[in-house]
């Protein structure tokens, strides 16, 4: 990855070529890729079409640890306790049968699919609780059904899909520790949009994607287990949680992209990364709704991350797109990402394509 000033959001903003199609709010579905990330795509590409098995062999070893290695060191996470994986729907597949002796788990309703999908398939018992009316969810109502179930495990979003609610990861893993309850948390909405770190916020079990803010294309994710977590699976599974977890080759170009894309979000910084979304989504929202236009979720920034979902329905959505603003229907309404790359002129033109008659 070259050098960048990210101390220039302009300049930072170049290196995406998609934002010259018009104005994108749509990360929390698809990240774009870099310019530069796609040339160092392109380069590996080249090294594999050229060296065949020789380069291959490279990301058996040094180059697939790298990558582990970086990854780890931006979660605060270890890295014997880092598996690469395509995505967290796979990755969540193969780890969720290795947790069967855990036998209740609780969901929160309306919760990612995939993340629910693989403890239906696994047969475990499964309670359930729900946000409240305005999509929040209330550490107090998490705590009344961990203290009235008794589940062996917790499995939630950091930021939920359909409100782009956030919960308090460091509460969360509290509260989990304090009943002996693993928890079991999908990053996809949060990884590189919000600073994550494992050293302060104990997560027993976390993993994304790295498709949507993370801005690595598809084909690449990570799971990372604690050390009790992966003591306690491998007492119980007779083999090592990791190792297993690893089985397969993964595509070298993904893990470029993956590579190249968290270098950029230590280049820039977790925590300048926050004080931009923020800065944006408080400007979106004032915006918003000094134009008549009603934020139903997202106007409290201590519980969001990067996501607004915003009053209005597929016609509405389609005014937006015939002026060049790109998002998609999701929850209540339409659902606005905001990420680093936007701009205040962004946030100008969604006001403007959402009010002009």
């Amino acid at each position: 990855m070259e050098d960048r000033n990210t101390s220039n959001w302009d300049l930072v903003r170049k290196d995406y070529p998609g934002l010259e199609r018009g104005t994108y709010v749509d990360t929390s579905s698809c990240g774009l890729i870099a310019r530069s990330t796609e040339e160092a795509a392109r380069k590996e590409q080249e090294r594999l079409m050229m060296e065949g098995s020789a380069r291959f062999m490279h990301w058996h070893g040094k180059g697939k640890a790298d990558v582990v290695g970086l990854v780890a060191r931006h979660v605060g996470g270890n890295a014997s306790g880092m598996a690469l994986l395509q995505n967290f729907t796979g990755g969540m597949a193969r780890l969720a049968p290795m947790l069967k002796h855990r036998r209740k788990v609780l969901l929160v309703g309306g919760d990612y699919p995939t993340l629910h999908a693989p403890f239906k398939w696994n047969g475990f018992d499964i309670v359930a609780v729900e946000p409240a009316a305005d999509g929040t969810i209330p550490m107090d109502v998490l705590a009344a059904a961990i203290q009235r179930e008794r589940p062996q495990l917790v499995a939630i979003s950091h930021v939920q899909w359909q409100t782009g609610f956030m919960i308090d990861l460091h509460a969360l893993t509290e509260l989990c520790r304090a009943h002996g309850t693993w928890s079991v948390v999908d990053i996809t909405q949060s990884w590189c949009s919000v600073p994550i770190d494992l050293r302060r916020t104990p997560v027993d079990i976390v993993g994304s994607s790295g498709y949507k803010w993370p801005l690595a294309g598809f084909g690449n994710g990570f799971f990372h287990l604690s050390e009790t977590v992966r003591t306690e699976l491998s007492e119980k599974n007779g083999f090592d949680p990791i190792g297993a977890l690893c089985e397969g080759h993964l595509d070298p170009i993904a893990l470029v992209r993956l590579s190249d894309a968290v270098e950029r979000s230590l280049a820039i910084g977790a925590d300048a990364v926050r004080e931009r979304l923020l800065q944006l989504c408080d400007l979106a929202v004032d915006q918003l709704q000094k134009a008549g236009v009603r934020v139903l979720n997202g106007t409290d920034p201590a519980t969001r991350g990067g996501i607004l979902i915003i009053e209005g329905d597929e016609k509405h959505l389609t005014k937006m797109r015939e002026a060049g603003v790109q998002a998609q229907l999701r929850g209540a309404g339409i659902r606005i990402g905001i990420h680093f790359y936007n701009d205040e002129e962004d946030v100008e033109r969604l006001v403007k394509a959402l009010t002009s008659k």
